[in-house]
């Protein structure tokens, strides 16, 4: 077994990580250090361990991919200088790649201690999803980000060492292979683990420097899945939209709003379009649509589609604009027709199929009028504990991680109610919002800030469909969750095509283009 201990910025613990390591016996330990720390330590000539340089500047994982090239081990153990694991552990850890079928072994908090439980909102929901996505769920969170972790040589041999200086990129191709992959809680010593500010210091609701090259090379892993991670798309009808978006296709609307489009005081003289996409609602629309009335809109847009009830006489009778496709468009769809149809300054996105009180409705355009750019609503405080693990709740945690807003949390414009702004709508396109995280991905990305603005709890309201919400026979996922992760990873894969965008000649850097775009932002 070869041990490789890359050493980064600092020393940190090194020399008491290797002190345990010999207890291991391994044929050689190999430590890759920057050629600037090279006279800061000596090791002991009875270490056993081999130094080698980095001569040149070499990104934060480089030191990895250098060791591996060097070993001679058919089993190669990763750690770092930070942190210091006791040797029980790590005799534990090992055991799958020497003693049992494992070609690789991962790293997983272990749970047990308060101390390392997974907070939600960083970058592992990144990592669960990719696992995901690869068919690997049962390695739920674990990374070749985290230390440490096993490969055999021929792990190795199908990541290739040259990958390993891209954790991402590496762990995609390994969990991708059809090698045997096992994972193993371990914490570190709590009172030895070295602390780099520079590094890994920030506030709550900003990505430390650390992850943001994490969230960076996540994002271009996603990249290089299937379009969609080849999950299922809504039955969306985006010919329907395509052919709106290049004129070719009128929209078919059946009454116009038969009040005259009026500025209100409560939003001090903009004026509001609500939005209400609806196939066969015709026990709640009536209800909606009063509540909805309350707001005083400019004007109140219902797209019916698909339905055979009388979803759509109801809401000519109630005085809407109505837009009628006897075809159903899919999820979303109604929404970004209603989008490009609105000629309001606010736009409220509300659904059909449960009515929510004037009073939930009305802080969302209000805080719009006040200046906030999209204005989301915030679930986290109706989520029960065991939501934690949920794919759903990690998508949408992920999505805000990745464009450095931790501090949504869950706030997503998949969920109703939510509100935006005119400027924002035609900053990113209308037909952005048939996919609504690569919506919210785009505004922020176009430089809007997104901001949770009040609660309503969804959960206890929306209609539960069996055929939605229920996995069929011989799957695991119901059609929504099938439908909600594939939107994840189409924006996910947007974004990593806006990261590719070249200014001035050179790439500019992931971590730099996200802060630049935001407004009020920090000193980077």
């Amino acid at each position: 077994m070869s041990i490789i201990i890359p050493v980064t910025e600092e020393i940190g613990f090194l020399a008491d990580m290797i002190a345990i390591c010999r207890h291991l016996a391994p044929l050689e330990m190999i430590v890759v250090c920057p050629q600037q720390l090279m006279g800061t330590f000596q090791l002991p000539e009875e270490a056993g361990c081999r130094v080698i340089s980095l001569e040149e500047p070499a990104g934060l994982f480089a030191g990895r991919s250098v060791g591996a090239k060097h070993a001679q081990g058919d089993v190669l153990l990763f750690l770092d200088e930070g942190r210091i694991f006791p040797l029980p552990a790590l005799q534990r850890f090992l055991f799958p790649v020497l003693y049992g079928n494992a070609q690789a072994v991962l790293s997983l908090a272990d749970k047990r201690s308060s101390r390392n439980r997974t907070r939600r909102g960083s970058v592992r929901c990144l990592s669960l999803l990719v696992n995901e996505c690869c068919g690997r769920a049962s390695l739920q969170e674990a990374t070749l980000f985290d230390v440490p972790h096993a490969l055999t040589a021929e792990a190795l041999r199908e990541i290739g060492t040259d990958r390993l200086a891209y954790p991402a990129e590496a762990h995609r191709q390994l969990v991708c292979s059809q090698m045997n992959i096992a994972v193993q809680p371990i914490a570190p010593m709590k009172e030895r683990q070295s602390f780099r500010p520079s590094l890994h210091a920030a506030l709550r609701w900003e990505l430390s420097r650390y992850e943001h090259m994490v969230v960076e090379q996540q994002i271009r892993a996603f990249s290089r899945l299937p379009v969609r991670a080849g999950y299922t798309d809504g039955g969306r009808r985006r010919d329907i939209v395509e052919g709106l978006f290049q004129q070719l296709a009128g929209i078919p609307v059946t009454q116009r709003g038969s009040w005259p489009l009026r500025r209100s005081s409560l939003y001090r003289g903009q004026r509001l379009s609500v939005i209400i996409p609806a196939c066969n609602e015709e026990a709640t629309i009536d209800d909606v649509i009063r509540e909805t009335l309350m707001l005083e809109p400019a004007e109140i847009i219902v797209v019916v589609n698909g339905s055979t009830d009388q979803t759509a006489a109801i809401a000519k009778r109630s005085g809407v604009t109505t837009v009628e496709y006897p075809e159903p468009l899919g999820v979303d769809t109604g929404r970004a027709i209603g989008a490009l149809l609105a000629r309001g300054d606010l736009l409220l996105f509300i659904d059909a199929d449960f009515v929510i009180p004037a009073r939930d409705m009305y802080p969302f355009p209000l805080a719009c009028e006040k200046g906030i750019d999209v204005a989301l609503n915030d679930l986290s405080g109706f989520l029960e504990p065991h939501h934690e693990s949920n794919l759903v709740v990690a998508a949408r945690q992920a999505l805000n991680v990745a464009v450095n807003r931790k501090d949504l949390a869950i706030g997503s414009m998949v969920t109703v109610p939510f509100a935006m702004r005119r400027e924002v709508v035609a900053a990113i396109g209308w037909q952005l919002l048939l996919c609504p995280p690569k919506a919210q991905i785009a505004s922020v990305w176009t430089g809007f800030q997104p901001q949770l603005v009040h609660e309503v709890n969804i959960f206890s309201s929306n209609r539960f469909r069996p055929q939605k919400h229920l996995a069929g026979a011989g799957t695991t996922k119901s059609a929504a969750v099938e439908q909600i992760l594939g939107d994840h990873i189409e924006a996910f894969q947007y974004l990593a095509n806006q990261l590719c965008t070249i200014q001035g000649g050179e790439q500019v850097a992931y971590g730099q283009n996200i802060r630049s775009r935001q407004r009020g932002d920090y000193e980077s």
